[in-house]
């Protein structure tokens, strides 16, 4: 399975660099890259990934255990699956169906490439979300198709949007905040988006958790309790050492040198990077719950599929920005799947 990741990946970035060739093509070749991710994610090898085992238990036993915290949509679609057979594999279907090809409709929206935002997604989001966060997944992929209305002041549909992703993942009701974005970046986000990062680590270092100073019994008890599991080694601690946040800031500060030439090239160029800071402002206030701020951050990060790649109208010729962003995806992939080891291949 490795092998078929690396190819898959290979073929992505070659198709980014003959995209300009295919022409009338690209769109056949890039909804056939969709079929295969769906069916790539659908009929993996149960155990291959830390959370698939797990849905297969809920998949298997949620009618006898009326009292488990998952969403609605998940227990539905299990229903539905259960009447014609035991096999979890078609549910994984149904959330690969919807979670990857919401993303690639959105991406058509946000991006004039086909596939280079592709090399940005595959490398980290498709195994992050579509491979093992199911649930999580479709919920991002509301997230990327709200940010066209959302620049547009269409509040409205976004809040849609929002609300068909609360129906697939409770975290997502992070996403309401980002209503107040607006579409421009004064002179104060400016500098707000340049201190995100000192200041996030010094509340990191300090160990600083904004929701915990709220005087809300219930979210203070459940933070008492996602605390003593990481103390418990339940969930890993959170570090300074991820190189995705780094990489979050460093495109922040570079789309702000160049903040004028990529704004002519993508218009919902402010609210991408709003949002990214959000994304790790997360990371940072919600630091001392490590699988709360984890999941945020990684949830928000979404839009970085259609940020990412806007590094391209800077760099000239394009032909070097194709192959820096490709060289982006490519760490990540390797942080992911050999650093991390987020999938088990010798389950293969």
């Amino acid at each position: 399975m490795i092998y078929t990741f690396l190819l898959l990946f290979i073929v992505i970035v070659s198709l980014i660099f003959l995209e300009e060739y295919l022409g009338d093509h690209n769109k056949y070749v890039y909804w056939g890259l969709c079929i295969i991710m769906i069916l790539l994610c659908a009929f993996r090898t149960i155990g291959v990934d830390p959370d698939s085992e797990a849905y297969e238990e809920i998949f298997k036993t949620h009618e006898n255990n009326p009292e488990l915290l998952v969403e609605a949509s998940f227990l539905f679609f299990s229903g539905i699956v259960q009447r014609f057979t035991d096999d979890v594999h078609y549910l994984f279907l149904i959330y690969a169906i919807l979670g990857v090809t919401i993303k690639f409709i959105a991406l058509r929206q946000l991006s004039p490439w086909y596939f280079l935002p592709l090399a940005i997604y595959f490398g980290n989001y498709f195994i992050l979300h579509d491979y093992i966060q199911i649930r999580a997944s479709i919920a991002s992929g509301m997230l990327l198709l709200a940010i066209k209305p959302l620049s547009e002041g269409k509040k409205k549909k976004a809040i849609l949007f929002f609300l068909i992703a609360n129906i697939f993942h409770y975290s997502s009701l992070a996403f309401y905040p980002i209503l107040f974005f607006n579409n421009r970046l004064s002179q104060i986000w400016k500098y707000l988006l340049i201190a995100i990062m000192p200041i996030g680590v010094v509340l990191f270092l300090l160990h600083y958790d904004f929701f915990s100073a709220l005087p809300i019994p219930y979210i203070q008890d459940k933070i008492e309790m996602y605390k003593a599991l990481t103390e418990r080694g339940i969930f890993d601690e959170l570090s300074l050492k991820n190189v995705f946040i780094w990489i979050q800031y460093c495109i922040i500060l570079y789309s702000l040198y160049f903040y004028d030439t990529m704004l002519e090239k993508c218009p919902a160029l402010p609210l991408l990077l709003k949002i990214t800071a959000y994304s790790m402002a997360c990371f940072f206030a919600l630091s001392s719950i490590s699988v709360v701020a984890g999941r945020l951050h990684e949830l928000l990060g979404i839009v970085e599929l259609a940020l990412f790649p806007c590094v391209c109208y800077t760099i000239r010729p394009q032909y070097y920005g194709r192959i820096a962003v490709c060289f982006i995806g490519a760490v990540e992939m390797y942080f992911t799947l050999f650093v991390w080891e987020l999938l088990d291949f010798a389950m293969e």
